[in-house]
């Protein structure tokens, strides 16, 4: 994607996750490059060009929010999200009063790690919003109401399987609803759709 940010930083002690977004992201489009602490990111940023900051919130030696307030004192005003597995209210107001661009919770799901980014996209360009694409908005204005029945399952990862118990339908017919979404918003496979969908406006990340 022409729009997407230069590097998305994904910083987290966990090697596992840090791959799994990574190849997430990748799928997407983007570039991921990850760190194991933040001093290590820290080290690394003068010579990094900007991108959004994926973070986890609880990491030896330096939070998500210790790193979000050093980047801050250095005015760097890069966009942070932050990864918790345990949200609570004085989190979530810490957050707020740092600014951060969104915060989730683990085990994040697909298509809000991939609003968050977006979003976070839109304030490396200065907006304090991301604005839907107005031709993707008309392409999904265009689906059939099962269309977008599917297209809503899909993005909540549900498998076709599932697809199909929920709205009473053969698995067959799912996947040929899934075809027409992909085709009309002209995706070629599940996780540009995914981008697709958020792009049109269909998906918010969730306030910080």
């Amino acid at each position: 994607m022409s729009s997407s940010p230069a590097r998305i930083y994904i910083v987290d002690d966990d090697p596992q996750l840090r791959e799994g977004l990574a190849h997430w992201l990748a799928q997407a489009g983007y570039q991921a490059r990850g760190f194991d602490s933040g001093s290590a990111f820290l080290n690394a940023r003068p010579q990094l060009p900007a991108g959004c900051i994926i973070v986890d919130m609880l990491m030896p030696g330096m939070t998500g929010l210790d790193l979000q307030q050093r980047l801050v004192a250095t005015g760097c005003s890069w966009p942070v999200i932050v990864l918790t597995g345990h949200a609570n209210r004085p989190d979530v107001a810490r957050a707020m009063e740092a600014g951060i661009v969104a915060f989730l919770e683990k085990p994040v799901r697909e298509v809000e790690l991939l609003a968050a980014v977006m979003k976070g996209q839109a304030h490396l360009l200065g907006r304090i919003e991301m604005v839907p694409d107005p031709d993707l908005a008309h392409r999904v204005a265009s689906l059939t109401l099962r269309e977008r029945q599917v297209l809503g399952l899909v993005l909540e990862k549900k498998l076709n399987k599932q697809i199909a118990g929920t709205l009473g339908i053969a698995e067959t017919t799912v996947k040929g609803y899934r075809r027409a979404v992909m085709r009309k918003l002209g995706a070629r496979k599940a996780t540009e759709l995914v981008v697709l969908a958020i792009r049109a406006g269909l998906y918010n990340a969730p306030k910080s």
